[in-house]
């Protein structure tokens, strides 16, 4: 059965095209944000679609996505299997929820975790693969999360239509580790216009009495193993053994659990970095934060893109990674930055005081970023073709151009 088949036997009548979001978290997390931005863009283009989300964890941005007049609603995931056998309540919610799969245009999951969040559904609900419409999966996880979520690799190959890799990095992980091949590629998008707005606004040295002349080396992120927090220690600990007067300040923002933020204190103190290292917790709106950086350090690991470093970017702020670990690497490398050797935390602190002694480079490298994610990571230009991945292109025909 063709997608638009399936459109014409399921929709009864309905003129609007229904898109089922299987989403893991509904926190101030980027995939989360990233999906608020993606329904917010279709609301605006496509007056035809509305879109049904899932959720496994609730967070404020429930009450985001409710705000959108294309979302239609916003609901739990069903209890497990071994629940619903004992509840008529949870019955009756599972035969909605099979209804809801069975009757949508395009299943949408907008990460690996939320592909096995999918999985676990349908093995609850026992619903065979011919009768679900296409199934598209958004993979910004590389192998640390794809390991960690659990998903099958079987489920990629056999279930899922499209894959939607955020970076090349991504794409390779997948081909060469998994090998799957229904994969495309779409870079991370950013938001343009809102973002800028926040230029000047310097809110980290006003909640935290910065001088106006102590350089800050920012970061941002969940405080976790894949983020490199350790790292981000270390190379702070390198320049402020070599640049004694007046070093920057290392800011991270974001948070993580209670084991993560005492991890990270008791490192801090016993590296003697209490003046050197800033922890915020996490921000509701991280951007009047991030425009206080003058340098973006991404020290993870594993980054499949990276899209904290297109924000950065909007803000005329350069960036720097280490080879190998980021899918933001050629954005970087193209003049929006540097790169520097895999974990060679010496090089990368010798690439920070080179840029923090050279203005005009580094006001340059912001500039250019600013430009390049302009030009290539705008809604607008990324947006229509995750759409048309989305929904496939018989059914992105039948509803016209977006």
């Amino acid at each position: 059965m063709t997608p638009v088949q399936h459109q014409e036997m399921k929709r009864s009548g309905s003129a609007d095209l229904v898109v089922v979001v299987i989403t893991p978290y509904l926190h101030h997390d980027g995939s989360s944000l990233l999906l608020f931005r993606f329904l917010r863009w279709a609301e605006e283009h496509c007056k035809s679609l509305a879109f049904e989300i899932l959720y496994r964890y609730d967070g404020p941005v429930r009450q985001q996505l409710l705000a959108l007049s294309n979302v239609r609603n916003v609901n739990p995931l069903i209890p497990r299997k071994r629940r619903i056998l004992h509840h008529i309540e949870s019955r009756l919610q599972a035969r909605e929820m099979a209804h809801r799969l069975t009757h949508a245009d395009a299943i949408y999951c907008n990460t690996v975790v939320g592909m096995r969040c999918l999985e676990e559904l349908l093995e609850t609900l026992r619903i065979p693969r011919e009768k679900l419409p296409r199934i598209s999966v958004h993979v910004r996880e590389l192998g640390y999360w794809i390991q960690r979520s659990g998903v099958k690799a079987e489920s990629l190959r056999s279930l899922v239509d499209t894959i939607i890799a955020d970076s090349n990095l991504t794409a390779k992980n997948l081909t060469t580790a998994i090998s799957l091949s229904n994969v495309c590629i779409i870079d991370e998008y950013c938001d343009t216009q809102e973002i800028p707005q926040w230029k000047g606004s310097d809110r980290l040295r006003q909640e935290y009495g910065i001088p106006a002349n102590r350089k800050i080396i920012g970061m941002s992120g969940t405080i976790e193993w894949r983020k490199g927090p350790d790292i981000f220690l270390l190379i702070a600990k390198r320049l402020a053994e070599t640049m004694t007067t007046n070093p920057p300040l290392f800011a991270w923002v974001g948070g993580g659990d209670a084991n993560a933020r005492y991890q990270i204190e008791s490192d801090i103190k016993r590296m003697g970095l209490e003046s050197m290292v800033l922890f915020t917790g996490p921000r509701d709106n991280p951007y009047p934060y991030y425009s206080s950086f003058d340098l973006f350090l991404l020290s993870s690991r594993e980054e499949p893109f990276g899209a904290v470093c297109l924000e950065a970017a909007m803000l005329d702020i350069p960036s720097l990674c280490f080879a190998g670990c980021a899918g933001a690497e050629t954005f970087i490398a193209d003049g929006a930055g540097l790169v520097v050797d895999h974990f060679d935390v010496s090089a990368m602190a010798d690439a920070i005081k080179e840029m923090l002694e050279n203005e005009a480079r580094t006001r340059a490298a912001g500039e250019e970023a600013h430009r390049r994610c302009l030009a290539a990571h705008s809604h607008d230009v990324l947006l229509p073709r995750l759409l048309k991945e989305v929904l496939g292109e018989e059914v992105h025909a039948s509803m016209g151009s977006t």
